[in-house]
């Protein structure tokens, strides 16, 4: 799992991306086939925006949030991103569940 930090106006602190590394590295029991993640961090006069993008073998996330603080703008984009692993977990699961098993089908005898 690759994971790329980009700061836009904002120098992106080692503390940052421990954060962010803890807490993504929880999601890969969630999704196990992560190929890359891209966080990007911005700061506009007093908003503090994260977006998280998330790449998988089979579907793509991605998660923004702005307050006043970067690490709850990072914290509110992550639980986004794990609302929607969880989702996509589910309807794997559930996919799997409805899959129709073969009937045997008793043939009438032949008179």
């Amino acid at each position: 799992m690759k994971v790329i930090f980009t700061g836009r106006h904002v120098e992106v602190s080692d503390a940052l991306k421990g954060f962010a590394q803890e807490r993504l590295d929880k999601m890969t029991s969630y999704l196990d086939d992560i190929i890359d993640i891209h966080v990007t961090l911005s700061v506009e006069k007093h908003r503090h925006q994260a977006e998280v993008s998330v790449k998988t073998r089979s579907s793509d996330f991605l998660a923004s949030a702005e307050t006043d603080d970067m690490y709850a703008s990072l914290s509110q984009a992550l639980d986004k991103l794990e609302t929607q692993a969880h989702k996509q977990a589910g309807k794997r699961q559930a996919s799997h569940k409805n899959v129709p098993k073969e009937k045997t089908v008793a043939l009438a005898p032949v008179e």
